[in-house]
């Protein structure tokens, strides 16, 4: 390859990028191209109802809107009520199986004043009578058929380490004897210990627990609890006791027979622990070893637990447990069951839950007629809003047209110029704001080009800066890998240019600069891309594969150049340089690796003190 020895100028290429013409602007438009309809007289005309009008007639649709929120607003009211409403009857759902269960203690109580006074009852645990055993058992027996919560019921004597006597077991639905060896020592038992050191006619009443007592046919891992009274002689002493076990589950599901389906019902003790609901795994923890509590589940019923409130009735939203599942909506009611057991606790926490979206359910029916009504209105306000819109919009879409229109660089068309409303106001303004920014944007595009060249070129020069060169090297580098071609690229530093500079002023190192970036631009062709880096940095860009042999052809005619005495009023200046030649793929990888080695390459030409040029790496070609 030979280079190209006529030097060439510089092509659009070399020069600054297209710059592009801002969108919206229309040709031939000019400040006297204003169209005669801009000062024709308004036409005269019956008087229309302007903007103000009309916007009244918008309040009115308003007017209609409010409606509509006061109908949402009283299907609100109406809502809230139906919550009232149901945390009253859900309190008063409470108190009364409250109540019913104080009355089922009760009866527990008065069964067992029967029991215990019975004359078998005495005779059996002073002398073992047989016949009266029979006939206890078969009174024990229709108590228990007459009760089906009763797991148990069993005479226990005080002496024999609390031997029991006489002893009914439910099995299913019927009751069974159990005699003989069956018979257990239960005189280690709280319930049979207390009960004995009871006047007459009292009764203990053990906590509610999980039934681990071994023996027990029935209810065995269940909840339950034992009832019992001391059978007194006549000289007064306990010589005895009747025990009843009840089954906790049965009791509590014959007093909620009467409950809606819906409902949920939670018992805790005095301490919290839950013993029922809904969820089992949450009942009894305490009998595996954790503490699950009511106060920890439902937050607003701890003044109940402790005692500083007898009820508490409450909302619970979704998410009632921070982190948990998500939970449907309560209305719950819980109130405080006082117990007389001083041995034990002495109060238990009843409460009743009803699904939130059951109460709102009565509401329904006012929201659906409310939904109607405002349904009919909004219809009409459509219609009404349809008109209006179709007496509005076309002159404003005139206007949005002629806009639409202009931004295109079209002819604007018809604007209704001669109405004597806003409208025709505002289509008067717009005409005089298209002759505006047309000039505007006439300014606007000279000025982004001047900045678009500024920000590629070198302000003294008129060079390429860096900037645009490093974006034709990474461009010129991305070919090159494609069609595996070569790139070279000549980095030049002027030598001397500092005594210029401090010998004859920054004005004449302006001048030398000047002039040598002329004399390097006509000596490459119209491909190549000659740069000014920085100061008295310049480099150059081949813009196809050249032999070794060409390039230092080139180099040594750049050279040539710069060595050419530069003008500057009556004296002669004259400035040396040193060539740095890198070239892909031979040379680097990357443009940064391609300007460092030139750079290598300049300054080893450099270090040797004469200006010339120097390959980074010999040639091998």
């Amino acid at each position: 390859m030979t280079a190209d020895p006529s030097p060439q100028s510089e092509t659009a290429a070399l020069a600054s990028p297209a710059v592009l013409q801002p969108p919206g602007l229309p040709s031939g438009l000019g400040a006297a191209a204003s169209p005669p309809s801009a000062t024709a007289p308004p036409r005269r005309s019956r008087l229309r109802l302007g903007i103000a009008g009309r916007l009244a007639l918008v309040l009115a649709l308003v007017g209609l809107c409010a409606a509509g929120l006061t109908g949402f607003y009283a299907y609100q009211a109406s809502r809230n009520l139906q919550v009232v409403s149901a945390r009253n009857e859900l309190l008063t759902s409470t108190q009364v199986l409250a109540r019913r269960i104080t009355q089922t203690r009760e009866e527990i109580t008065r069964n067992l004043q029967v029991l215990v006074n019975h004359p078998a009852t005495l005779t059996v645990l002073q002398r073992g009578d047989a016949a009266d055993a029979d006939r206890l058992a078969s009174l024990f027996g229709g108590v228990m058929t007459a009760n089906p919560s009763y797991l148990q019921l069993r005479l226990i004597s005080a002496s024999e380490h609390g031997l029991e006597r006489v002893r009914m077991d439910r099995r299913g639905a019927s009751p069974v004897r159990v005699l003989g060896d069956a018979l257990q020592e239960k005189g280690h038992y709280a319930y049979v210990a207390e009960t004995l050191q009871m006047p007459a006619g009292a009764t203990y009443l053990s906590r509610i627990t999980i039934n681990h007592e071994s023996g027990t046919a029935a209810g065995f891992d269940q909840p339950a609890l034992q009832q019992a009274m001391p059978v007194i002689d006549a000289a007064g002493k306990a010589i005895g006791v009747v025990v009843v076990n009840v089954d906790l589950n049965s009791m509590f599901a014959l007093l909620a027979a009467d409950l809606p389906e819906a409902f949920a019902l939670y018992l805790a003790n005095g301490g919290g622990d839950i013993l029922i609901h809904p969820d089992s795994s949450k009942t009894f923890g305490f009998d595996r070893g954790r503490r699950v509590l009511l106060q920890d589940e439902f937050a607003a019923t701890a003044p109940v637990v402790n005692g500083r409130s007898e009820h508490v009735v409450f909302d619970v939203d979704g998410d009632a447990e921070p982190g948990g599942p998500p939970q449907a909506g309560l209305v719950a009611a819980f109130v405080a069951l006082p117990l007389e057991s001083p041995a034990n606790e002495n109060r238990l926490v009843l409460g009743l839950a009803q699904p939130l979206a059951q109460v709102l359910a009565q509401s329904q029916p006012l929201g659906q007629a409310i939904t109607r009504i405002v349904l009919g209105l909004g219809l009409v306000s459509l219609l009404v809003a349809a008109a209006l819109a179709q007496a509005l919009t076309r002159p404003i879409n005139a206007v949005s047209e002629a806009a639409r229109r202009f931004a295109a660089g079209e002819t604007p068309g018809d604007l209704p110029l001669r109405r004597n409303d806003e409208i025709g106001s505002l289509a008067r303004r717009f005409q005089q704001m298209q002759v505006q920014i047309t000039r505007q944007l006439a300014d606007l595009t000279t000025k982004q080009q001047e900045l678009e060249h500024l920000s590629h070129h070198d302000m003294l020069t008129g060079l390429p800066n860096r900037r645009l060169f490093q974006d034709r090297l990474a461009h010129a580098l991305a070919q090159a890998r494609r069609n595996g071609e070569a790139v070279c690229l000549l980095f030049i530093d002027l030598n001397n240019f500092k005594q210029v500079n401090d010998q004859h002023g920054h004005d004449a190192g302006d001048v030398v600069l000047q002039i040598i970036a002329q004399r390097l631009h006509a000596a490459m062709r119209q491909a190549d891309t000659v740069a000014r880096l920085g100061g008295d940095e310049f480099v150059v860009l081949l813009d196809t594969s050249a032999h070794p042999l060409h390039v230092a052809l080139i180099a040594e005619k750049l050279l040539d150049e710069i060595r050419l005495p530069v003008p500057h009023g009556c004296k002669q200046l004259q400035v040396d340089a040193s060539i740095g030649i890198a070239r892909y793929p031979h040379d680097g990888e990357t443009a940064s690796d391609i300007m460092a080695n030139a750079d290598r390459a300049m300054y080893a030409t450099k270090t040797a003190g004469e200006g010339g040029y120097r390959f980074f790496s010999v040639p091998l070609e």
